[in-house]
């Protein structure tokens, strides 16, 4: 093959009438890849009758049904390709997204991967489309990258070309994960590459109620974002055992530096947090408001101000009266904890303002409460916190 050949990699089970709307995206491209190769997961309806139109462009991998992960690692293990692009069965390919990805890294020839935006569409029962935007999107410097996608996944594979070397240096898909494997992937792919990105939509991608997950363990709409949050859970136990503490830091940083231990433990805090590991993220968060009298950075600041710019139970984790004991702990142990806490509660006003976009009246007058009791200066704890939310 040539320099800078690509793979597309396509798994796919039970998605055939899907299926092949995706290849037709790939095989329009303004840059053709050099090779696609589908994995057949074990599927069960006609997706191998829907392929074969499609045989002289392709290459088909069979599996008995294993998942994403498996069909993954089967493929990258025969890819040819110099860069790879993994390539969801569901989703829409913008003509020259390839051409897009390939021109980042021309131009950039000391990065790993390229990555871009995408939007999302639904089709409705009656044939009506119906647009969305990208949703959680993050205008990230490449040093900040594995930060960012610490907080939350905004970069996906659909919008990500990979030099193959840089999968090599991963490590494999986890194949114990049914969902959240792609999050797994890209944070390891954040810390061994370096990313360039671009702001341009590079694919669609649909939101459909169709399951998900193997068919052993078959996700329903229904409970989709609880497996998510599980899974997410599981690889962020992980990951707060194994990352080291400097890895938090931008990539130009280092915590030999003055003050950048702080700034990594407000940091690590705050990716617990945001994944509901509230022990984790207080022990962090009180570490970081003790190591120093010095007080808190524009840059730290700023970190902490996404705390709770979470996707799920952060209105259910605000209430909880242990969480709040800890941000009150924080505040009263020492003028720098005190920053700290004013810092996290003025990132709580938006939520005040979505609770009452969202008719619930009550839940904003306690967290405004709450805001209100972070932010204004006292000595005694006790007039802060009711009782009940006094850690024993």
């Amino acid at each position: 093959m040539p320099a800078n050949s690509v793979t597309v990699l396509i798994p796919t089970f039970n998605r055939a009438h899907l299926l092949v709307e995706t290849l037709d995206s790939i095989l329009a491209q303004t840059r053709r890849p050099d090779e696609i190769i589908v994995i057949n997961d074990g599927s069960t309806d006609d997706t191998l009758a829907r392929l074969e139109p499609y045989r002289d462009d392709i290459k088909i991998l069979n599996q008995d049904n294993a998942g994403k992960s498996a069909a993954l690692n089967q493929a990258l293990s025969v890819a040819k390709g110099d860069l790879i692009w993994v390539f969801d069965d569901d989703d829409i390919a913008e003509p020259d997204a390839l051409e897009t990805l390939l021109g980042l890294l021309k131009a950039n020839p000391d990065a790993d991967f390229a990555y871009g935006r995408h939007d999302r569409f639904e089709v409705r029962p009656d044939g009506r489309v119906k647009w969305r935007d990208t949703g959680y999107w993050r205008e990230s410097p490449p040093e900040d990258f594995l930060f960012e996608s610490l907080l939350d996944m905004f970069a996906h594979q659909p919008a990500m070309l990979v030099r193959k070397s840089l999968y090599l240096k991963a490590g494999a898909f986890d194949e114990s994960l049914i969902r959240s494997q792609d999050y797994d992937m890209l944070l390891r792919l954040a810390r061994h590459g370096r990313p360039v990105p671009t702001e341009r939509i590079l694919f669609h991608q649909r939101q459909h109620d169709l399951p998900r997950g193997t068919a052993a363990k078959v996700v329903e709409a229904a409970e989709r974002d609880a497996v998510w949050q599980r899974y997410d859970r599981r690889i962020f136990g992980i990951t707060y055992q194994a990352l080291p503490l400097g890895k938090y830091l931008p990539a130009d940083c280092s915590l030999t530096e003055p003050g950048m231990t702080r700034r990594a433990l407000i940091r690590r805090g705050i990716v617990m947090a945001r994944k509901n590991f509230w022990k984790e993220a207080g022990e962090d968060f009180s570490r970081a408001a003790r190591i120093s009298d010095r007080p808190l950075t524009r840059e730290e600041t700023a970190d902490l101000r996404k705390t709770f710019m979470m996707k799920y139970g952060c209105d259910e984790c605000l209430m909880d009266a242990d969480v709040q004991a800890l941000f009150f702990e924080i505040k009263h142990a020492s003028p720098v904890g005190a920053q700290m806490a004013r810092a996290a509660a003025r990132a709580m006003v938006w939520r005040v303002r979505l609770a009452l976009q969202n008719g619930k009246p009550f839940l904003a007058f306690r967290l405004a409460s709450l805001v209100g009791r972070l932010t204004v200066p006292s000595k005694n704890v006790s007039r802060e916190v009711p009782s009940s939310f006094v850690r024993r």
